[in-house]
């Protein structure tokens, strides 16, 4: 049942059918790539921030090229001031610009955030997740 394409009477795996004949094994590639490097790059910002703590990163010591080389597309952090800590995630998707899920880190309240889009486009999304991370901390 798994391995054909038709996964059940209503041809659940048309969507997927219909994204790799569009795409492409390269359209793809760079899509799920564009994803990686936001991610890294959303974790290079929270790792170099005063008020936010990267969690989940590689041991210190490692050198900086390889320092990111673990963030994919989740990227786990939190805010240092244990009050703006317990409400981020709510300060975060208030602004209804992104979403963030909570999740705990350590015994601790931490946040999430997963890139999934199709439409990144790392350089601006970078500048809007920033601005609404830096946001986030004024409240």
């Amino acid at each position: 049942m798994n391995l054909g394409l038709e996964n059940s009477r209503r041809f659940r795996a048309l969507p997927v059918y219909a994204v790799l004949l569009s795409y492409g094994f390269s359209g793809l590639s760079e899509m799920f790539a564009s994803q990686v490097r936001l991610s890294r790059a959303i974790s290079k910002f929270l790792d170099e921030s005063e008020g936010y703590e990267l969690l989940a990163q590689t041991e210190e010591g490692e050198e900086a090229k390889g320092k990111y080389e673990n963030t994919h597309i989740v990227v786990i952090f939190r805010a240092r001031d244990e009050k703006v800590n317990a409400e981020l995630v709510k300060r975060i998707n208030g602004t209804r610009k992104m979403y963030v899920s909570g999740t705990r880190w350590e015994g601790q309240p931490a946040s999430r955030i997963a890139v999934s889009t199709w439409r990144v486009e790392v350089e601006r999304d970078l500048e809007l997740v920033k601005g609404i991370l830096e946001g986030a901390l004024r409240d």
